[in-house]
């Protein structure tokens, strides 16, 4: 399915200025694809890895919701895998798109809320052998409707027996470690430097208030994003239960976000970050 949605285009400016947005860090997909281009090779290693141990025989077809830029969709395609990829920003959809078109791959994306759709929303006729979605965009999700909405959404879409690599942060009983986070990184001439903190915390209405900033520079141009976002909390036990009330998944194994695959770990009540396996019923 093809995606024409211009890119976002930014004002030319002198060195000397810097331009301010207050918007989302999703209309920007060359800035964001940058941004988490280090994680890729840890990422596709511990898909393909865990595609082949836990999924059925022969897996080819693989379906990521919020699938963002495209960028594990395009390292998935260029592995052999027939690629699709759901994202509500249209933005993201047409770089994706545009990625894979130049690299001789369908243009697969298509833009859609994640919290609700099906096959002919995705234009496929068959179910997907596998789908994931590992860094957190599940927490966009913020009412226990929307995200038993889309987990009964994915099995739909999922052959019997399908497996959903889904990777979550929870909210730790104990001491939680991750309040915020920097790190900067460099693609060409693009330097991109981001700081994401936790600004609040409602534990009765389940939602944080995140905000990240970005700094982005090029030889000719300078920008800073400033964009703020809910998601919703997760305690491993509230996690569990959402599972147990949508019914239409088992848990086969669990992994932290180091991507290990040799090292599966045991989610406690202090676990902060898990990738579930989790295998259609």
């Amino acid at each position: 399915m093809a995606h024409h949605s211009p890119a976002k285009v930014l004002v030319p400016m002198t060195k000397t200025m810097t331009q301010q947005i207050i918007g989302s860090i999703y209309d920007y997909p060359n800035v964001y694809d940058v941004l988490f281009s280090d994680t890729c090779r840890a990422e596709i290693a511990f898909l393909t890895t865990m595609i082949e141990r836990f999924g059925n025989k022969n897996v080819n077809s693989v379906f990521e919701p919020a699938c963002g830029s495209g960028r594990l969709l395009y390292h998935l395609a260029k592995r052999g895998f027939t690629v699709t990829g759901l994202d509500l920003n249209p933005y993201a959809v047409a770089f994706c798109n545009r990625r894979l078109m130049r690299h001789g791959f369908r243009e697969s994306a298509c833009v859609g809320n994640m919290a609700s759709f099906s096959l002919t929303d995705l234009g496929r006729k068959k179910k997907f052998d596998a789908a994931f979605n590992l860094v957190s965009s599940f927490l966009h999700l913020t009412t226990e409707t929307d995200a038993q909405s889309h987990l009964h959404a994915v099995a739909d879409v999922l052959k019997p027996g399908g497996i959903y690599l889904l990777g979550i942060h929870l909210k730790p009983q104990g001491v939680q470690h991750c309040l915020q986070e920097r790190w900067s990184l460099r693609r060409g001439s693009l330097s991109v430097k981001s700081h994401l903190q936790s600004l609040s915390q409602d534990l009765q209405q389940r939602i944080e208030m995140i905000e990240v900033r970005i700094k982005a520079e090029t030889p000719k141009k300078r920008y800073n994003i400033v964009d703020q976002f809910p998601l919703r909390i997760y305690s491993a036990k509230q996690f569990g239960d959402l599972l147990s009330a949508v019914n239409r998944f088992d848990v086969l194994e669990t992994y932290s976000f180091d991507y290990d695959t040799s090292s599966p770990i045991n989610v406690t009540a202090n676990t902060e970050d898990v990738v579930y396996v989790l295998k259609g019923k």
